[in-house]
């Protein structure tokens, strides 16, 4: 079963993310996850809202952005909502993933990335009335016979 327990919403300015960042730090954390696994969900979310403002509404002003934190029994659930401009399908697809090359990075791009690495499901859809909700997924981890499993994301073929 689902609890949303927190539903916020804030001014599309950039300078009020840093209290966004605060909420999701001690959010995540008191719910059973580790600071490390914390830290990037703050980070990718925080890319997320980024995101919304930059792209959806074109730069700070006062429209809103929603953030919704829920949880379950298996982890925790993420929602972002704005009421801008729809993102274009190819700006939120999954991309193969690869070392980005230096000379080929530019402002942005790596946001929308970063979400797909960080939790277990992302999901883009358009927004109920217009613009984007984006829900992010993060599962605990499996408890093994010896108490909770520590989850790896290395990916195969990395070294230790």
């Amino acid at each position: 079963m689902r609890t949303e327990d927190i539903r916020l919403e804030v001014r599309a300015d950039p300078a009020l993310l840093r209290c966004v960042r605060a909420l999701l730090e001690r959010y995540v954390t008191a719910r059973g996850f580790p600071a490390e696994r914390a830290e990037k969900v703050v980070l990718a979310v925080d890319e997320a809202c980024t995101n919304a403002i930059r792209h959806s509404y074109g730069g700070p002003c006062d429209e809103k952005v929603e953030l919704r934190l829920g949880s379950t029994d298996e982890g925790i659930e993420i929602t972002l909502s704005d009421d801008g401009i729809p993102a274009p399908a190819g700006a939120v697809a999954r991309k193969a993933p690869a070392p980005p090359d230096p000379a080929a990075l530019k402002p942005g791009g790596l946001g929308v990335q970063l979400m797909w690495e960080v939790f277990d499901d992302v999901e883009f859809r358009p927004g109920d009335r217009r613009g984007n909700r984006v829900r992010m997924v993060l599962r605990r981890p499996a408890p093994g016979p010896d108490g909770p499993a520590v989850r790896s994301r290395k990916k195969e073929g990395e070294d230790p």
